[in-house]
């Protein structure tokens, strides 16, 4: 029997209007929920709060252009499905789109019946992967605050820095596992006037690979748009 299609959070970065509220309607109408952007600039402005699932990404957008804005979702989001989907068709574009984390690259003009199939694909190829994070998922993970380790069942333990050790404790006690922006600054004693917040998600990230070289999956982490951070495991604290 088929698997139903997920609705997914989709978020479509697309600078050509007509193009953009075209494909935006089509999604939405294939049950999605779609929030339409038409720069790079707009993704922590505009995106609301909830972590997307799939992002759609133009390459020739004006400011930052679509390979950085690819590179730099894909390590803010780790499970997420990214589709590009660009006029431009060369090989070496499709294949630098791909390094930079893209799952497909479509060429435009694209169909809109194959744009949809491609993100329902990506929908259950997702939603398969968190069904089998969580069955996989209980209580293996323990973060030791004194001795500054994270460890997993089975596995050498990982050291931390303080920073770290506070930020996933913080995260851990949080509703929901979700911490702002500001409360991790908090947490670090920084101004976010001062501090941007690029430097924050290069911490970010580091620690998420250290929880993945420990044994979690590479989405433990996920970015919520506008909002701050999510861990998605079970941890214990001692």
């Amino acid at each position: 029997m088929a698997t139903a299609n997920p609705r997914l959070n989709l978020v479509l970065v697309e600078d050509h209007d007509i193009l953009r509220l075209m494909l935006q309607q089509a999604l939405e109408e294939a049950g999605h929920s779609v929030v339409a952007l038409s720069c790079a600039e707009e993704l922590e402005d505009v995106a609301g709060g909830q972590a997307a699932d799939l992002f759609l990404i133009d390459l020739n957008l004006p400011g930052e252009d679509g390979l950085s804005l690819t590179e730099r979702v894909r390590a803010a989001y780790p499970l997420a499905g990214l589709i590009i989907v660009t006029a431009r068709s060369g090989l070496e574009d499709r294949l630098e789109g791909y390094a930079r984390g893209a799952d497909l690259y479509l060429s435009k003009p694209v169909e809109v019946e194959e744009l949809c199939a491609a993100v329902a694909a990506l929908g259950r190829r997702r939603q398969r992967v968190e069904d089998l994070i969580h069955r996989r998922l209980a209580d293996d993970f323990t973060l030791h605050q004194q001795t500054l380790t994270l460890s997993k069942t089975g596995r050498e333990p990982v050291a931390l820095t303080a920073a770290e050790t506070s930020i996933l404790a913080a995260l851990a006690r949080a509703p929901g596992q979700r911490v702002s922006y500001w409360q991790i600054a908090e947490i670090l004693g920084l101004d976010l006037d001062t501090y941007p917040k690029a430097s924050l998600e290069v911490r970010i990230v580091r620690l998420r690979k250290k929880l993945v070289s420990a044994g979690a999956p590479p989405g433990c982490i996920e970015s919520v748009r506008n909002q701050g951070y999510q861990l998605c495991i079970a941890l214990k604290l001692v």
